[in-house]
């Protein structure tokens, strides 16, 4: 156990505090509030389902890729960088209300990925430079912003098109959370420009050799990889058990809601023990018992497997982006784990809703796909045990 002591909250550090929580919070409503009207975009524009699933999977290959740009942008200052990434999101999506053009749909969507990729990979190092004594506390606060960003998407993107018999209106509406963000980094940025922090001279190359900062980027991988093909299939699997679509998109909800509980409890008492592996076995064991019960038993409790598959698969998101912070010596090289762990692990997790969808053509059954989740959360939990905690720092 750990002798962390409380958090003196003045004046600073809840402005720091709030600043990354609205940052976060501006990291997913520009792709969570493409899905409730993705029927309404593909049939407006006279677009196939294998264009219109671009708009998802776009943002995810540019996640992955565009995170490299990482440790480049950080040499600018990170506080700017994270600043300018809120800003291009919130241009984009404000974009998006002439997306009835399919040039500024697929630019904006771009765009969108692009900048994403930056701004979340930013945030595990100024997490570690503001919060040191609490990497768990800040970094579950933040991780909890990106899931209410999803789930108010998610949930109001449908009623503001309603309102304004407008899907594009729709989608730019988000833009209104990035002013917001930018206004509150904007004292940030100027303290950073006022006491600048030494930038490293040398550049150093990702830890590409390193064995355990592969584990980080598996694990990461996996984590994403349960969240998006979860967030894919779920529905589906209920409606070919016979449950209306409003019954299995409230399912769905559910499951988005119930990841700020697994995220919740690593941020109230993750600081308490430097020993991650605790929580990515118990994380691990609750994601698995609840995909193996959506597999085989489905119907029994549904709303309770849903649950744990949520609680479980949110916490081990919010342990992953604690690890960079945890295993790397300084902001430079948490940089550059983050940027490692982040670009092949959201390229990965791309192809993992696709790979579920393809066991799903071959045996005719969402069995395989559910039971594939728990093999997944079983492996996580196994690659979690290799996060001693006396490898500490040990990632340059």
């Amino acid at each position: 156990m750990t002798d962390r002591g409380p958090l003196e909250w003045n004046g600073s550090v809840l402005l720091v505090l709030a600043a990354f929580v609205l940052a976060a919070l501006n990291l997913r409503p520009a792709i969570a509030s493409v899905p409730p009207v993705l029927e309404l975009i593909r049939a407006d524009l006279g677009l196939s389902y294998t264009a219109v699933s671009l708009l998802t999977t776009i943002p995810m290959f540019c996640m992955g890729l565009f995170a490299f740009l990482t440790p480049r942008v950080a040499r600018f200052g990170r506080e700017r960088g994270l600043f300018w990434a809120i800003v291009l999101v919130g241009l984009a999506t404000a974009a998006r209300v002439a997306s009835h053009h399919l040039v500024v749909l697929f630019a904006t969507t771009i765009i969108v990925g692009i900048a994403i990729a930056v701004g979340q990979t930013l945030l595990p190092a100024l997490v570690g430079e503001y919060f040191p004594e609490r990497p768990s506390f800040a970094t579950g606060i933040y991780s909890i912003s990106l899931a209410v960003g999803a789930i108010l998407a998610a949930a109001l993107t449908v009623p503001i098109y309603q309102t304004t018999s407008s899907w594009a209106i729709g989608l730019a509406s988000w833009a209104s959370l990035g002013i917001v963000a930018a206004v509150v980094l904007v004292p940030l940025v100027r303290e950073r420009e006022k006491s600048p922090v030494e930038t490293e001279t040398v550049r150093r190359r990702l830890p590409w050799r390193n064995p355990l900062a592969w584990t980080v980027t598996l694990f990461f991988a996996g984590t994403s990889t349960i969240f998006y093909s979860g967030l894919t299939w779920l529905a589906p699997r209920y409606v070919a058990l016979g449950w209306t679509e409003t019954g299995a998109g409230f399912l769905l909800t559910v499951f988005l809601l119930a990841q700020p509980i697994g995220m919740g409890l690593f941020t109230l008492f993750g600081d308490r023990f430097d020993d991650r592996r605790l929580w990515i076995v118990g994380m691990g064991a609750i994601a698995a018992i609840g995909t193996i019960g959506i597999a085989i038993t489905p119907l029994s409790s549904p709303w309770f497997f849903v649950i744990l598959f949520g609680t479980g698969s949110g916490g081990l998101f919010a342990i992953a982006l604690t690890l960079p912070i945890d295993l790397a010596p300084d902001g430079q090289a948490t940089d550059r784990l983050a940027t490692m762990a982040m670009g092949i692990g959201y390229i990965l997790s791309a192809f993992g809703p696709s790979l579920i969808g393809s066991a799903r053509d071959l045996t005719g059954s969402y069995v395989p796909a559910f039971v594939a989740m728990c093999v997944v959360s079983l492996i996580l939990g196994l690659i979690g045990t290799a996060f001693n905690p006396a490898y500490e720092g040990t990632i340059a």
